[in-house]
């Protein structure tokens, strides 16, 4: 899986010298650091062979050892039976496998289930499905004892001269006595319970199958409930006899466990992270404190947990997870604040049944290929983690490869680093680079690539085994040249001014979750450039939209030049120009005409000289226009019916007529058409005539006719013509 967003970050920009433009021959910006450290960047690589502590600092896992070569049927039942344990399977019958993992046979079920077994002394019970049939197996025939009513056993326990059973359609709680009779216990209401365990101070403990709730049992065939879950099924049940703690773990196949932030690993390297390709919707595992207190330890919508085991101060739990995924085995340190640990992972992408190996292992069994592993006790003597592929987003270069660890005496790190131009590695991959062993680095010999990968081995030594607390890699990515998307003017007038940085050195803010986050991060260079915008006679501003990739700084040149008819050569007006965006001048200290501006974008101060890159855009003609039309001929008649005709001839040199109007005697002013009645050249007729509504006539004195013309460039002239009054 690549990682969605780039583990890239300009933590240390060494480049940034300046240059002209010009052609480049190579590509690169300033060289930057790519880090793993912080703990969900760890946690989304792969552990292998690794543990990951809840701070993101990698160390040897446990010893692995597979017990035989796989039974091929999924282990779906697990119990200690002496010095080994019995294993039942899905199609495979029961099997008992000793510490060395030689498996026997103890019986055959082709076309069963065994979904639970006990070992109590020498009776061993197993219980088959559907139509949940007993079996007792110590001997060399397997001998049925008991057919149920229920067509699932899903957990056994010994009470005292009993056995009890949890069972599935119907869910109760069926006690066995020592001569095979069965009597209910308790009758839920659930279609399935399917956990069970004795707690020593709450007595029995079920859960359910179908509504996800954990019960009590108190009294005679009755029940008190301590959780009720937003999940469908417990699990697996497991208590702290120190503290007295309960703990439960749920899945559910249809509702969607939210991730606990700090609660949750995400998937690793090639595993599916959408909740629909995972056959569990949602997971999670909790702790009934003795005051029925419930805090919720982890919560998952990928994974489900499945067993439950605890030990040394640690609760342990196996998940299981989508059929290209990998199992794992976590464990959440109570004397440590509830430390979240990724201890180990499987192969197999289910476990569903662990259960105590001694000498502080674990014995897990998988699915579908019913490989069982003892993990633990000890240590991995030589352990390898891999990072997640860091998409660089463009081809980069790797320089130098350095790490932080603690190292025992005698303990060893090997960091290496591969590229590649796939999403995942292939066979077109690099190999692995040399292994850098010193903290300060090394160099490395990679191919440029888009994609990179770390890989730690851990070897441990005399004082045990090194933690690794980050890796790191120099890179250069090839530079990326700024994008001109457009050149244009603003409205006439407009008139920019760039203002100073403001440094934000005191603000009021909320603080959250949030807020920390973003305060421990470098801070985000802001783009965006403040100005002061004003509006003056013969001000112009051309202005353009530019993008980079790199988030590079940027710095700007602007020429011009005359385009009537043939073009002129490009005069610079801006050179080196900051201010992002913009720039404004007078066009009134330019001839009339129409002239291209052209911009030059160069990202030089974030790169070497010879790195540089840069992008030209010429904006269309743009008309620079600052005299007023000329009006001439203006006259008012009066017409026989009493009516006014007003006429005029406007001119312009550059621009066309964009608006004429005329006001009679003062009053308001009103529109002065085209005679033709298109107002849309450089050179216009103007006519019109008025009603005697729409002019007040005053008796005895001169009609004052004023008439007003502008060009689209904005520029206005006026011009008055009199009508003098009857006889």
């Amino acid at each position: 899986m690549s990682s969605s967003v780039p583990n890239v970050r300009a933590l240390a920009l060494l480049g940034g010298l300046s240059a002209a433009f010009g052609p480049q021959t190579t590509h690169a910006e300033p060289t930057r650091e790519l880090y793993i450290s912080d703990p969900d960047e760890v946690r989304q690589g792969d552990p292998v062979s690794t543990t990951i502590d809840a701070a993101g600092r990698i160390s040897a896992g446990p010893a692995i050892r597979p017990l035989g070569d796989g039974v091929g049927r999924a282990i779906t039942a697990m119990a200690p039976d002496g010095d080994g344990f019995l294993a039942g399977t899905a199609g495979g019958g029961l099997l008992r496998i000793d510490r060395a993992g030689k498996a026997r046979s103890l019986m055959k079920a082709a076309d069963k289930v065994v979904t639970a077994v006990l070992a109590q002394g020498d009776r061993r019970l197993a219980s088959v499905a559907p139509k949940a049939e007993l079996f007792r197996v110590d001997g060399d025939k397997p001998k049925s004892l008991v057919k149920l009513k229920a067509k699932y056993v899903w957990a056994m326990a010994p009470a005292g001269r009993r056995t009890l059973l949890a069972t599935g359609e119907p869910g109760q709680v069926v006690a066995l006595d020592d001569k095979n009779r069965t009597t209910v216990w308790f009758d839920s209401d659930e279609s399935h319970l399917r956990a069970l365990i004795r707690h020593p101070q709450r007595g029995w403990i079920v859960g359910g199958g179908q509504k996800g709730i954990v019960y009590q049992l108190v009294g005679n065939k009755k029940a008190r409930a301590l959780y009720d879950s937003d999940f469908e099924e417990v699990t697996g049940f497991a208590f702290d006899p120190k503290r007295g703690d309960l703990y439960a773990a749920f899945v559910s196949a249809d509702k969607t466990g939210k991730p606990l932030a700090e609660r949750w690993i995400g998937p690793t390297k090639g595993e599916k992270t959408k909740p629909d390709l995972s056959p569990f919707k949602g997971s999670e595992v909790i702790r009934i404190r003795p005051s029925g207190q419930v805090e919720v330890l982890w919560r998952s919508n990928t994974e489900g947990a499945m067993a439950l085991r605890f030990a040394d101060d640690r609760l342990y739990f196996s998940t299981g997870t989508a059929a290209d995924g990998r199992a794992r085995i976590y464990a959440v340190d109570v004397a440590q604040r509830d430390a979240l640990i990724l201890w180990a992972r499987l192969e197999p992408p289910l476990a569903p049944t662990m259960i105590p190996g001694g000498k502080g292992a674990l014995v897990v069994g998988t699915a579908p290929t019913g490989r069982i592993f003892q993990v633990g006790p000890g240590r991995q003597r030589e352990a390898t983690y891999l990072s997640v592929e860091q998409d660089l987003a463009r081809t980069a270069r790797v320089g130098q490869v350095w790490f932080d660890a603690d190292v025992p005496p005698g303990a060893r790190v090997a960091v290496s680093i591969r590229t590649g131009n796939t999403k995942k590695p292939d066979d077109t991959w690099s190999p692995w680079s040399a292994a850098v062993t010193a903290r300060d680095g090394g160099a490395v010999q990679v191919p440029d690539a888009r994609y990179v990968q770390l890989r730690a081995v851990l070897r441990q030594g005399k004082g045990g085994s090194p933690i690794v607390k980050s890796m790191h890699a120099s890179i250069v990515r090839h530079n990326s040249a700024p994008k001109i998307r457009d050149v244009f003017t603003l409205r006439r007038g407009v008139h920019l001014t760039a203002l100073p940085v403001e440094q934000a050195n005191s603000k009021t803010l909320s603080l959250n979750a949030r807020a920390l986050k973003e305060l421990r991060s470098p801070p985000k260079r802001q783009r965006q450039t403040r100005v002061r915008q004003r509006t003056t006679a013969g001000m112009m501003t051309i202005a353009w939209r530019v993008t980079d990739a790199d988030g590079d700084d940027l710095i700007y040149r602007v020429e011009m030049r005359r385009y009537d008819g043939t073009p002129s050569k490009w005069v610079s007006v801006a050179d080196d120009a900051t201010e992002d965006g913009f720039y404004s001048f007078d066009s009134r200290a330019y001839p009339d005409g129409r002239y291209q501006f052209r911009v030059t974008a160069s990202d030089r101060p974030s790169n070497a000289p010879r790195d540089a890159l840069f992008d030209r855009h010429v904006s269309e003609p743009i008309l620079i226009d600052n005299r007023a039309p000329k009006l001439s001929g203006a006259r008012v008649t009066r017409l026989s019916n009493g009516r006014l005709r007003v006429v005029a001839t406007a001119q312009d040199a550059h621009s066309r007529l964009e608006r004429s109007q005329v006001s009679i005697n003062g009053g308001p002013w009103l529109m002065l058409p085209a005679a033709d009645g298109l107002l849309d050249s450089k050179s216009e007729r103007l006519q019109v005539i008025l009603a005697n509504d729409e002019w007040t006539p005053h008796d005895g004195a001169v009609t004052a006719v004023r008439i007003r013309v502008a060009d689209e460039a904005g520029n206005a002239t006026s011009g008055s013509a009199a009508l003098a009054p009857r006889g």
